[in-house]
């Protein structure tokens, strides 16, 4: 059985996969090695409640859904030490130039685009093999400590503790312009962060496709012809106050830990010491590899803290009144 997962929340772009990546080879620990938006949204997809929002609250929660979802945890979970040499060899794909074609044709509507775009799925469906052969030969003794991250968690919270009432969230902040910047250069990111085909015309300008990029936020409906960093402050903004929200209203009841991305980056053993206190896990056998060099992973340009201001200086700037009381309470000066 599942027993005290870690959720991992935070806005896209913010770091969340970095950690995830992180967890999800401590040998203690146990995941689905990807994002587990097939698993929740086979029975809560955006359409089911006539695309409100990618928010779910614990009333969305069924017993037929709640059946399917830890079933599909559980049998779709490898431990850490099973997606390490799965990682090692992601990585090797990630930085094949063939392979970046193939994905970024299969993103796209020219000729052969349904081939390629199949390729990464045939990839996705032979992990998925994999795990299941895994597991015949070596099911788990006894309970499993599952770590789960997708996006929408931050607006699925209530949600998450209908579903796993002992969970342990990790909470990871980042600078709202850095955060925002790097949202901007996602959404323009198509074979990256495919997003949803919403049932709306997209007008955002200097946007052309079809599909809304990351979280689908309470109002996105109000900003279809908004532009882009508007789109994305009011991503940064709903995710990180939905989260701030459920930490008040369960303090003293919910397990929280709270991270900033900065503070990973600039000194990974303080930050992953604090994890593996939180956890309960020994530092050196699940994080001691990390202590002098973060992986890289989802990178779309090399990450630096004022970066910001030289791809998205002016659009930022404009946005600032708009994201100052949560990077406020966030505790991030303007």
């Amino acid at each position: 059985m599942i027993r005290s997962p870690v959720i991992v929340i935070g806005c896209p772009r913010s770091g969340t996969t970095l950690l995830f990546n992180i967890l999800s080879e401590a040998p203690a620990l146990w995941s689905i090695g990807y994002e587990s938006k097939a698993i929740i949204e086979r029975y809560h997809a955006p359409a089911v409640k006539g695309w409100e929002s990618g928010a779910l609250d614990a009333s969305d929660l069924t017993a037929e859904s709640r059946a399917w979802m830890l079933h599909e945890f559980q049998r779709q979970a490898a431990p850490g030490t099973f997606w390490r040499s799965v990682n090692q060899f992601r990585g090797g794909l990630r930085d094949n130039s063939l392979y970046r074609r193939i994905r970024r044709r299969g993103r796209g509507d020219a000729a052969g685009s349904g081939v390629s775009s199949a390729l990464p799925q045939a990839g996705l469906d032979a992990i998925r093999h994999a795990v299941t052969l895994r597991n015949r030969v070596a099911p788990p003794r006894g309970d499993i400590c599952l770590v789960e991250k997708t996006p929408e968690n931050c607006l699925r919270l209530p949600f998450f503790l209908a579903l796993f009432p002992d969970a342990r969230i990790i909470y990871l902040t980042r600078d709202g312009r850095s955060n925002i910047s790097s949202l901007m250069e996602g959404w323009l990111e198509p074979h990256t962060f495919p997003g949803y085909d919403v049932p709306a015309t997209l007008a955002i300008p200097g946007y052309s496709r079809p599909r809304w990029a990351f979280s689908l936020i309470p109002g996105w409906r109000d900003l279809t012809g908004s532009p882009l960093e508007e789109v994305c402050a009011w991503q940064w903004i709903r995710c990180n106050e939905a989260v701030l929200e459920h930490r008040d209203q369960t303090a003293g009841c919910v397990p929280y830990l709270t991270l900033r991305y900065e503070d990973l980056v600039a000194d990974p053993r303080t930050a992953l010491q604090a994890m593996a206190d939180f956890l309960d896990l020994d530092f050196a056998a699940n994080f001691g590899r990390y202590t002098d060099k973060l992986p890289e992973i989802n990178v779309v340009s090399t990450p630096d803290a004022e970066k910001w201001r030289r791809k998205h200086g002016a659009e930022i700037e404009r946005i600032l009144p708009l994201i100052e009381p949560t990077m406020e309470r966030l505790g991030y000066g303007v």
